[in-house]
This record gives C-alpha cells, sequence and structure tokens, in this order.
C-alpha cells in the first residue's frame, strides 16, 4: 500500500493510541535501565515518570513537558544520566503546537534545568561532564526545532488554504457576474420589445412581460448566491464570456485524454451550467496531472432539479490536491448551490468525483 496514503488516513485517536504506546515502552525501557545503573528504586521510579507524559503530548504539551522534566531532573541527579531524552520527545510537540513565546520558554527552562542536573551529576571528570551535556541539550534544541518548522508548515498550508478559497469565491463570483449581466441585458431588450409593441401586439407584449419575469427570478436567484460567496474585494474582471453547458464538448476535445462525455441536459440555469463545466474543467485537469491515462465523464441531469456530475479515471486512485486546490473549488461551488461534492478513489480501482446540484426548474413561458 501506498505509504502516503497510509499516512493520510491514520485519525487523530490513532496517533494518540501510538503516543500511548511509546510511552509504555520508553518507561519499562528507562525504568530497566535505571534499576541496572543505580539499583535504586526511586530513581527506577523517576525514570518511568519521566517518560510516561510521552503519552500526553499532543493533548497537553507544557503540563506533560513540566512533568516530564522534574522527574527527569531528579533522575538525573540520582545518576541516570540519559533521563533527558523523554523530555527531548516532549519538547518536538511543545515547539509544533504552542506559540513561539511560550514555546521559547518551555525550551529554556528545559535547557536550563537539565544542564544543571547534568553537570551536579556525580562524573568521573569533567571533560565527561561537559560532553553529556552537550549532547543532551543537542538533542533536545533540535528536536524543538523539529517541532517549530513543522508548526511554521502547517501555518504556511494554512495560510495559502485561505488565500485559495478567497481567490475561487472570486473567481466564482466574476463568472457569476457574467451570468446575471446576460440576464439583465435580456431583460432590458425584452422591456423595450414590450414597450414599442404594447398597444399594437398585447399578446406579444404579455410574452415578453412572461419572460421578463422568468430572466428577473433566475437573475436574483444568482446574484444571492454570489453575494453569499463574495468575501472580499473584486479584482480585475476578465473581458472574456462566461463558459456554458455546451462548452463542454470543445473542453473534452482538448482534455489531453480521452474523454468518454455523455452530457443528459438541456435547459439548465445559466449558472448552475457554468458550476458544472467549472467542476468538470477542475476534475479533468486533475486526471491530466495524476492519472494521464483513461477518463470517464458523465453529466446526467434527473427530473427532480439536481444535477449530477461524475468524473471517473483509471488511475491509481491516489488524493488528487497535491500542490493545487480543484478540489477546494468544486466543493466551494457545490456549497454555493447547496449541494455536495464527494472525491475519493473509487473501489473499483481509480478516482472518483461525484457532484450534486440541485436548481430550480424553469418556468414555461
Amino acid at each position: 500500500m501506498n505509504e502516503t496514503l497510509v499516512v493520510h488516513r491514520l485519525r487523530h485517536g490513532h496517533w494518540v493510541a501510538l503516543d500511548v504506546a511509546a510511552a509504555l515502552l520508553l518507561a519499562a525501557a528507562f525504568a530497566a535501565a535505571a534499576q541496572l545503573r543505580t539499583g535504586l528504586p526511586p530513581a527506577t521510579a523517576l525514570s518511568a515518570l519521566a517518560a510516561l507524559p510521552v503519552a500526553t503530548r499532543r493533548g497537553w504539551p507544557l503540563p506533560s513537558l513540566a512533568v516530564s522534566l522534574a522527574a527527569a531532573v531528579a533522575a538525573l541527579l540520582m545518576g541516570v544520566d540519559s533521563a533527558y531524552l523523554p523530555v527531548a520527545v516532549v519538547l518536538y510537540s511543545v515547539g509544533a503546537q504552542k506559540p513561539r513565546r511560550r514555546a521559547v520558554t518551555g525550551l529554556a527552562a528545559s535547557l536550563v534545568c537539565v544542564a544543571a542536573a547534568l553537570l551536579a551529576a556525580a562524573w568521573p571528570s569533567w571533560t565527561q561532564a561537559l560532553g553529556s551535556a552537550g549532547f543532551g541539550l543537542a538533542l533536545m534544541g533540535l528536536s524543538w526545532t523539529a517541532g517549530l518548522a513543522v508548526r511554521e508548515k502547517n501555518l504556511l498550508a494554512a495560510r495559502t488554504a485561505e488565500r485559495a478559497v478567497v481567490e475561487e469565491r472570486l473567481r466564482i463570483a466574476r463568472d457569476l457576474h457574467d451570468v446575471v449581466a446576460h440576464s439583465m441585458s435580456l431583460i432590458t431588450m425584452k422591456a423595450g420589445v414590450a414597450g414599442l409593441v404594447a398597444e399594437t401586439r398585447p399578446q406579444e407584449a404579455r410574452e415578453a412581460l412572461r419572460l421578463i419575469e422568468t430572466t428577473g427570478r433566475e437573475a436574483m436567484l444568482e446574484m444571492r448566491a454570489m453575494l453569499g460567496m463574495l468575501r472580499s474585494q473584486t479584482s480585475t474582471q476578465g473581458t472574456a464570456p462566461a463558459p456554458r453547458l455546451q462548452d463542454l464538448h470543445a473542453l473534452a476535445a482538448h482534455a489531453g485524454v480521452e474523454v468518454d462525455l455523455r452530457v443528459e441536459a438541456e435547459d439548465l440555469p445559466e449558472g448552475v451550467g457554468l458550476a458544472v463545466y467549472r467542476i468538470v474543467q477542475e476534475a479533468l485537469t486533475n486526471v491530466v496531472k495524476h492519472a494521464g491515462t483513461g477518463c470517464r465523464v458523465r453529466v446526467t441531469v434527473p427530473k427532480a432539479g439536481v444535477v449530477e456530475v461524475e468524473v471517473a479515471d483509471e488511475g491509481r486512485g491516489t488524493p488528487r490536491d497535491g500542490g493545487g486546490h480543484g478540489l477546494l473549488g468544486m466543493h466551494e461551488r457545490c456549497l454555493m448551490y447547496g449541494g455536495q461534492l464527494t472525491a475519493g478513489p473509487d473501489p473499483g480501482g481509480g478516482f472518483r468525483v461525484l457532484a450534486r446540484l440541485p436548481y430550480a426548474l424553469k418556468d414555461t413561458p
């Protein structure tokens, strides 16, 4: 099984269970080493106690550090020269989870206490005392630094994901602007026609007003969806027209992979059709980047007013958002219409994306 996929499926409870197992093994190992080294029951108990907070380091890093550090210092003073090793493990979690100021404080306190205990312990010579102290302090510092690097990486990833959400919502808002602008243009034109023929051809005027009513209702729905998604200032808008559902055939023809495209949709609201196009576009981009072989695309519209978009490939079925935010964009577009998105490995092989977007059926003039 792919190693990355195994790590991806581990949940918080699994990591906690691993920490508990590691804590028990470390406690047993250090207790046995202390018994052989000193033969003192207190030193044995303190060595085990110094290792047990490894089990709680994810949930309570600073309290775990305090307990482990106190027990380790006492064990060091009794001659257990390796009792600081569990402290180094807990320091990793302090660096990875706590704000920088608290993390630095925890590291400084640990270095001072462990250095003082190592230098105060009985050593055959000062050279050995300084060597042991230097090794212990370097190990704890490296562990803390590794945790801090992980924290900074996670913060950067969170900021990048947040920025991607804002950019995707702005892109959606620009697309919907094109849709609403088209509807307003149609309303203006039909209103002019109705004004011209109101007295001479009243039936034609009524049909124009009916179309104005239907188009205006759809435009209001699209505008409400746009305002719900917009969370930031808009940027410069492009001049290219928004793609439509009919443009899927051209998209599939230039996708770079073989696409089995079946579109049963006929008369979707323009905003929903645009969302369908963007979802298929993002999914095909992921296929080209990650699968590179066969692809099947199905777009169906049941009579119940729910459009279904399914994109499946015949690749390896591994997670498909490495370095990009395609799945995030598809999820945002589904949420905009109160829909749902499921994406993941297909039991039959490959990767599958299924989007369901409810929509209001058009009134027939």
